[in-house]
């Protein structure tokens, strides 16, 4: 009995296949610093990012990336996110991403007015 317990728990875990894995999946790294990864996998998950070395200045190098992933949730929507990281930071858009309310008319009139009356130290008021 021990035995056909044994050997049916490994038929079972023979069998058992996991969601996660890959269908397709493919990189490339060249040597100047550029890229490309791509996978995907059998739980519709995806993702796709390049990415490319650039001078930030003249001290400075740094990667400018853009990508793109995509999943289904448990609530069966498939959510994709598309990014972009460089030198001003990660910048991610997705339609079930949140958005900042627009700027109030106040502070656009305010910045406006900082932008043309700068200020200047007490040495430099005439």
């Amino acid at each position: 009995m021990k035995y056909l317990m044994l050997i049916a728990l490994f038929v079972v875990a023979a069998s058992a296949t996991d969601n996660d894995d890959p269908i397709s999946q493919e990189s490339n790294v060249e040597y100047n610093g550029k890229y490309h990864y791509h996978y995907e996998l059998k739980d519709g998950s995806k993702a796709t990012q390049d990415g490319v070395l650039k001078s930030v200045n003249a001290d400075h190098n740094g990667e400018s990336v853009n990508g793109k992933y995509s999943f289904v949730s448990d609530d069966g929507k498939t959510y994709v996110v598309s990014y972009t990281a460089d030198e001003n930071g990660y910048q991610a858009v997705g339609d079930h991403l949140p958005t900042p309310p627009p700027t109030p008319v106040s502070v656009l009139k305010a910045l406006e007015y900082i932008r043309l009356h700068p200020y200047k130290t007490p040495e430099e008021k005439p």
